[in-house]
């Protein structure tokens, strides 16, 4: 699998990462623990060295998990970590909690979540640059800021990796994120390119289930939203199918051939999941089915309400 260099002291991260917040239960619904196992193995055996974490993901049920399936070779596999804004203090304090649960004294990298509007965040990022220098973390991420806050952070500290939502129905950050970046030396790694599951094409109507409850308010599961995009979908699988993909190879395909985007970042609840998520990785160049996808997301961004992100958090 493809490697990209992160960061002044050469993370080799696989192209794909594997992100955990559905390892974690409870939001996403209840998840069966063999099957994160067996996930995370599948994952370790095709080449991915990089899992995505957070202390939110389960109540810290996933970096408890990830920590215990990692632990044996831990050298070998880069560990991502997270979080939300807080006074440094406060953040020193879930930084720390995050290395006891990961059973780790170092964290590769790790990322401010969230970051607060009207806020001076330079003191976080300098305690991000003293835990670098300390060699408690190797590499300092930003996840869902946006440019202004980015330059902020700047000012103090060199910030190596951004994470943005990104796929096929949402490239908001096509206008200005991405391409900063790239002009900086940031890397990026894009999540949701599945849309929360729109883009596996399994959805004919908004499930009723309660783990279904917090997708509805999100943007694409928005009853006028959903209603707009689903044909556009009925599409994709055709599309996909022509090309002997599925949808959701289809789109992540079409998310990792995108030249602003390094990594991407694949949640995936068992082994079979993981296994079709990381296919499109084999492959290299198809201009017709990326060019045929790109005129299904022209069709359905001027659809799509302006949103800051796909959850609608307001920071």
């Amino acid at each position: 699998m493809k490697k990209i260099v992160i960061s002044k002291n050469c993370i080799e991260s696989s192209e794909a990462v594997f992100g955990t917040w559905a390892l974690g239960g409870g939001y996403w619904g209840q998840q069966d623990h063999k099957d994160s196992v067996r996930a995370i193995h599948a994952a370790i055996r095709a080449g991915v060295n990089h899992f995505d974490t957070a202390p939110v993901y389960g109540k810290g049920k996933a970096e408890q998990l990830i920590g215990q399936q990692l632990r044996k070779n831990r050298e070998d596999f880069i560990i991502s970590s997270k979080c939300f804004y807080k006074e440094p203090v406060s953040f020193l304090k879930s930084f720390e909690q995050s290395l006891k649960r990961l059973g780790t004294d170092y964290i590769d990298i790790f990322y401010i979540h969230w970051p607060r509007s009207f806020t001076d965040m330079r003191p976080v990022m300098e305690l991000l640059e003293k835990l670098r220098d300390s060699r408690q973390i190797r590499a300092i991420g930003v996840s869902n800021f946006s440019v202004d806050e980015m330059k902020q952070l700047l000012e103090v500290g060199h910030i190596d990796i951004a994470q943005c939502g990104y796929n096929l129905l949402w490239r908001k950050d096509e206008r200005e994120l991405l391409p900063f970046c790239r002009k900086k030396g940031i890397k990026t790694a894009a999540y949701s390119i599945l849309a929360q599951g729109i883009l596996t094409g399994k959805y004919e109507e908004i499930p009723s289930g309660e783990s279904f409850q917090f997708r509805k308010k999100m943007l694409f599961f928005d009853e006028t939203i959903f209603s707009l995009i689903k044909p556009e979908i009925k599409k994709l699988k055709k599309i996909a199918e022509k090309y002997g993909m599925s949808a959701s190879e289809a789109s992540i395909f079409w998310t990792k051939e995108n030249e602003l985007i390094d990594c991407s970042i694949l949640g995936s609840r068992d082994r079979k999941q993981i296994e079709e998520n990381l296919k499109p990785f084999s492959l290299n160049g198809n201009k017709e089915l990326i060019e045929e996808m790109r005129e299904i997301s022209e069709r359905v961004i001027p659809l799509l309400p302006k949103e800051e992100n796909i959850f609608r958090h307001k920071t």
